[in-house]
């Protein structure tokens, strides 16, 4: 008795799958679309571009591009990148004024508590797609840009 409910059990289960499959065929793929595909204000517009001008600048540096805007429960890392061995995760700051200390005073404590969670969560992904599973030396890079000046702060915080 035990052996035909349990074949039952098995049966209804491979038909509940198949069911799924079947349907999950007709249905159209779910595409994601980027954060920025609504209308940008002036300000994230702004934020945009100065993010590519530090990361092109970086490039021109040495530095390979791993990943952009990358978002989790804690924040989100502006830039990944790779310096020879060294994974080095990205804060880029713009700043038009000095009203409150500029770009690189911007980064609080609380900020720098965020970005290093943030990279917690994504440094296994990282060490494996990039460096064979073994976890890379990482450091916590500052690109600031204060009216038209670009400082990159290695070792920020």
């Amino acid at each position: 008795m035990p052996n035909s409910t349990d074949n039952t059990i098995f049966e209804l289960a491979l038909a509940a799958q198949q069911k799924r499959a079947k349907a999950g065929k007709h249905r159209k793929p779910a595409t994601r679309k980027p954060f920025y595909d609504h209308k940008l204000s002036a300000r994230q517009t702004t934020g945009l571009q100065a993010e590519q001008q530090a990361i092109e600048y970086l490039e021109t540096q040495g530095l390979k591009k791993v990943a952009r805007n990358l978002s989790c429960r804690f924040g989100e890392i502006d830039a990944i990148m790779i310096d020879g061995n060294t994974l080095v995760f990205i804060e880029i700051r713009l700043r038009n004024h000095q009203q409150f200390g500029g770009a690189a005073a911007s980064i609080t404590p609380a900020k720098q508590k965020r970005l290093r969670a943030s990279a917690s969560i994504y440094l296994p992904l990282l060490s494996h797609r990039h460096f064979g599973g073994k976890t890379p030396f990482c450091r916590f890079d500052a690109v600031c840009m204060d009216h038209g000046q670009m400082e990159w702060i290695k070792h920020a915080f």
